[in-house]
């Protein structure tokens, strides 16, 4: 536990709300700092996985606390706090240089990338 692994970026004008739909201010959009978190997420436990291992979203709990203009410099953080079996918990959370952007937990679960992908792909049969 403990192991955390960070993402950086830099806001620009693709990732704000604006663009995106998920509303019409010029700040950064909710679902870009969250794809970030998910994306330390994911390199936090990959070395960790065995051959032919994935891991996928299955529950987030996210505030996102403050808003982020374009041209600013944003790090998201993902911290490993439980593993019980094949249940991954994650501490994450987003700053910039004023301090918190967002905050809260997720949870992956490590699976089997062949049998998954083929499990996803029966279903437009």
């Amino acid at each position: 536990m403990g192991k955390s692994y960070q993402v950086s970026a830099k806001v620009d004008a693709g990732m704000l709300a604006s663009a995106l739909g998920s509303g019409d201010v010029g700040v950064l959009a909710t679902p870009v700092m969250l794809s970030l978190m998910e994306q330390a997420a994911c390199a936090c436990v990959q070395d960790c996985l065995k051959e032919g291992e994935t891991t996928v979203g299955a529950q987030i709990d996210l505030a996102h606390i403050s808003a982020v203009p374009a041209g600013m410099e944003i790090t998201a953080t993902a911290e490993i706090i439980k593993i019980e079996g094949k249940k991954v918990l994650f501490k994450i959370f987003c700053e910039d240089r004023e301090g918190i952007v967002g905050k809260g937990t997720h949870l992956r679960l490590i699976v089997n990338r062949d049998k998954f992908q083929q499990r996803a792909a029966a279903k437009v049969k």
